[in-house]
């Protein structure tokens, strides 16, 4: 009986971790991909997770300048988001997002693109 009993004890245990794990949503793409280089700053970023999570900041962060905040739609929980017109400037810009999953985890993640420096004496 009390093996009986540990083995359900167990099962139980092992369905909650996975509930849990499955909770927990991650950006699966982003467009522009991390790492791209462009030679202009795109008309839009956007950024898809595997589930439904509610994006709560987009920020800017370039070495040697204060982060600037970005706008994002939509303002609830979806799967896709779409940052528009992001003037991104010549040089490595780090896009840093944080968002919440369904169970209220916070999920961070930075999409890193590097634009071309315009070539003025063409």
């Amino acid at each position: 009986m009390a093996s009986k009993l540990a083995n359900v004890a167990a099962g139980c245990v092992l369905l909650l971790v996975a509930a849990l794990a499955s909770a927990h949503t991650t950006a699966t793409s982003t467009t522009p991909k991390s790492g791209s280089v462009l030679n202009e700053s795109p008309p839009a970023i956007e950024i898809t997770f595997k589930d439904a999570a509610r994006l709560t900041a987009v920020v800017v962060h370039r070495a040697g300048e204060p982060e600037r905040k970005l706008s994002f739609s939509p303002s609830t929980s979806a799967k896709t988001f779409t940052i528009d017109n992001p003037m991104l400037q010549p040089g490595r810009n780090e896009v840093r997002w944080t968002a919440l999953s369904a169970d209220g985890h916070v999920i961070k993640g930075t999409i890193e693109i590097t634009i071309k420096a315009s070539d003025d004496s063409v």
